[in-house]
């Protein structure tokens, strides 16, 4: 008689099950077993579920055509190519899953470590699951090149591995494997025949949105199966919704033909009422995003809270970059363990949970040996016990701030400061003084705030604001002829300007020792002359924009400021460049009121609030720093995210610029209020941080290392030079769409911007 395949209970169900009996008993428990999300449901998903309560039919097996429409949109959206016919929905990603690995057929090689499923359904289907390494610090991809090594080894062995699975982002680790390791993964998946089974349920909480997990169907469409879902995103794992896209190409349609014949022998359809509240979630309308971009604040803040103290502890873990999930190594704390009787991780999981009532588990249920002490803790279950608290968790500006959550950090910080206390005996009785526990080092992650309507960052030093009101030049058309200005105009008062040619005020601050000289150099030349209309009767101009436009060159830093790093700048560290862009002539700058040209099939816009650094290369080609402006680099940052390789496209959009020059050094700090404004209707806000003191890099130290190069330094050309972008409303889930108004108040310093934003060139001419 046949065996049955042999099969135990998920480890991470099994573990939730046991701490809840309990916690029903009584105890004081931490829930950090399963990686479900602790969170309430979304208000408009839940109406919408209520909505279509009653639709009771089956419907179609690969799941209704709204949902398949609406999941191949927020794949496309995503880079990735996905029409409906090519999705398959079903009760969670999970079965899809299972479906996946039945209807290829064959043996699966899984990442190890990898969630404790994978090799579990591998089982199920008759099949083997062959375990290969991941490369360190990139969990959830199995190494590509031990992938050729093992799958020929089988072969050889007499096995048919036909598929292999991977986790982006990473199921235990945390880890965000690298674009380059995915497309190397790719290339061995098509060199060895093997399908990729991609799955990308915490794809939307990467913490960056800067930097996403790539999927492999990027590099290999023809042979890779994603799978995602509404569990993780947006927490119903309750709801058991799923969605599959599968490969393009011939052989991907007949592999759809064959998950859809097994989704019939199980689950026949999914749930219909369900189905359409996932139609509306995958839409992603503004509050989805909103809500998802939330979650993944507030996930970020806690898990690098936690990661913090099992790393003063003495533990090592990798730098979180996604999930809730920490997978920390203890083997430093071998020796003091040891004296409580721990040797191996599933013993130290024990500890923790039989003791300490700190659920974890250990690094054995993810396919690792016995003997290495690591374990996987999820924080997704602190954020509160009743709807009320979770949803104060979303909106904090500090989640920590929150006593429940302070709590359980604290609490995880006591249990772990005991590993590294030798246990008392009988012997050696324990002193009278209570034991201290290790001091927790300091944060290394900027805190990441809520922002529906984010809160101003808080900042107390404000240096611009207490250096004395420093000289403001400007340049202007009236009547025809250039002029100048030197301060901010009162609206309705007169102006008094002086009349400049092309070029001189260029001439004068390479000449000039300090910007008092090139103001006294104008004035003692010129007659004032008095407009009583003031800006009613003048045009303004870009500072130092010469007539001559190709003679201005506009261009920026990349990911210069703080909130874009996981660590603090050290003093003294060695200096790597950041990224460098080219945006384009001086004929691209435009003035606040003109629109914003950006290409009619943009992928996803960010404003980016920057501090513009402007500089005059003299006769022999030395940059002489004039001053400083601000400006907003509009950009395509979906294009980015789609191939970072596409940069300089997603750079070609209008950049607005402040027509004030201040005759300064480059500020400290630069403080502000974004708001976009939709039919008249304030549709997102939030403040922004660009000054010197919020960027990780020395401004110095960037601009000398860039004027090194000699295509810079062209005698006579004008360099605007951005930097500092702070994180803005694409990051928040917000979408800015054609037509929308964006206002820059730069408080700190009495500037505003405001365009409208245009896709595509306007009239005939698009």
């Amino acid at each position: 008689m046949t065996e049955p395949a042999p099969v135990t209970l998920s480890a991470t169900l099994a573990a939730d099950e046991a701490l809840a009996r309990r916690r029903a008993a009584g105890e004081q428990v931490l829930m950090m077993a399963s990686g479900e999300i602790g969170l309430p449901v979304l208000p408009e998903l839940r109406e919408r579920l209520a909505a279509a309560v009653g639709e009771a039919t089956y419907g179609p097996v690969a799941g209704s055509p709204a949902l398949r429409a609406a999941a191949a949109g927020y794949w496309r959206r995503r880079g990735l190519a996905a029409e409906p016919d090519a999705v398959v929905a079903g009760p969670g990603s999970k079965s899809l899953l299972f479906a996946a690995v039945k209807a290829i057929g064959g043996d699966v090689v899984v990442p190890r470590p990898s969630w404790v499923s994978y090799a579990a359904q591998a089982a199920l289907a008759g099949a083997t699951a062959l375990r290969v390494p991941v490369r360190p610090g990139e969990g959830g991809v199995p190494d590509p090149d031990a992938l050729r090594e093992a799958v020929r080894a089988a072969r050889a062995a007499g096995r048919d591995p036909r598929s292999v699975v991977v986790t982006l982002p990473d199921n235990p680790t945390g880890n965000v494997a690298s674009p380059d390791t995915v497309r190397q993964l790719a290339e061995a998946a098509r060199e060895l025949d093997l399908t990729v089974i991609s799955d990308e349920i915490y794809t939307d909480l990467v913490f960056d949105p800067d930097t996403p997990a790539a999927s492999p169907a990027l590099f290999a469409p023809e042979r890779t199966v994603v799978t995602g879902g509404l569990t993780k995103n947006l927490a119903v794992g309750g709801w058991r919704t799923g969605v599959a896209l599968l490969p393009s190409g011939p052989a991907g349609r007949q592999l759809r033909d064959r998950l859809v014949a097994v989704a019939s022998q199980i689950w026949s359809s999914p749930p219909a009422p369900v189905q359409a509240a996932a139609a509306y979630a995958f839409d992603e309308p503004p509050e989805v995003t909103a809500r998802v971009a939330a979650a993944r604040r507030l996930h970020g803040r806690v898990v690098r809270a936690v990661a913090e103290r099992f790393t003063a502890a003495g533990a090592l873990l990798d730098p979180v970059r996604a999930t809730c999930y920490l997978y920390p190594d203890f083997e430093p704390l071998r020796e003091p363990l040891a004296a409580h009787g721990v040797h191996t991780g599933t013993a130290l999981a024990r500890l923790l949970t039989d003791r300490h009532g700190l659920g974890v588990l250990a690094a054995e249920e993810f396919g690792e040996d016995p003997g290495p002490l690591r374990l996987r803790a999820a924080t997704s279950r602190l954020y509160g016990d009743t709807a009320e608290r979770q949803e104060a968790a979303l909106a904090a500006a500090d989640p920590l701030d929150l006593p429940w959550i302070r709590a359980s950090v604290d609490r995880i910080e006591e249990v772990l400061a005991d590993l590294a206390t030798p246990p008392v005996t009988a012997s050696a009785p324990a002193p009278a003084t209570a034991r201290t526990t290790p001091p927790v080092t300091a944060r290394t992650t900027p805190p990441v705030t809520a922002r529906t309507v984010r809160p101003a960052p808080d900042r107390t030093h404000q240096r611009a604001q207490e250096e004395p009101e420093m000289a403001v030049l400007f340049e202007c058309e009236y009547q025809g002829q250039r002029y100048a200005g030197f301060e901010k105009p009162v609206p309705g008062a007169p102006l008094t300007l002086y009349r400049v040619n092309d070029g001189r005020l260029q001439a004068e601050f390479i000449a000039a020792e300090n910007p008092e000289d090139v103001i006294a150099a104008i004035k003692a030349e010129a007659d004032p002359v008095v407009v009583e209309g003031g800006e009613q009767e003048i045009r303004y101009l870009p500072p130092l924009l010469p007539e001559a436009t190709g003679n201005a060159l506009l261009s920026g830093f990349m990911r210069t400021h703080r909130s874009k790093f996981e660590k603090e700048p050290v003093e003294g560290e060695e200096f790597v460049a950041p990224n460098w862009f080219f945006k384009g002539f001086g004929s691209w700058l435009r003035l606040p009121g003109d629109p914003l040209v950006a290409p009619k099939r943009s992928v996803a816009l960010i404003e980016e609030p920057e501090v513009a650094l402007v500089y005059v290369n003299d006769d022999a080609g030395n940059p002489r720093y004039a001053g400083y402006t601000f400006g907003n680099d509009l950009c395509d940052i979906g294009l980015h995210i789609r191939n970072p390789g596409w940069n300089p496209y997603c750079k070609l959009v209008d950049t607005s610029i402040a027509p004030w020059l201040f005759l300064g050094e480059p500020p400290s700090s630069v403080t502000g209020r974004v708001t976009i404004e939709r039919d008249g209707a304030t549709a997102w806000e939030g403040p922004f941080d660009c000054g010197e003191d919020a960027l990780y890099f020395k401004v110095q130290a960037m601009v000398d290392n860039l004027f090194e190069y000699p295509a810079l330094r062209r005698p006579g050309l004008v360099h605007y030079l951005l930097l500092g972008a702070d994180q803005a409303s694409y990051h928040d889930g917000f979408r800015i769409a054609d037509g929308d108004r964006i206002t820059i108040d730069v408080s700190s310093h009495g500037v505003v911007l405001s365009n409208q934003v245009v896709f595509g060139l306007p009239d005939s001419a698009s």
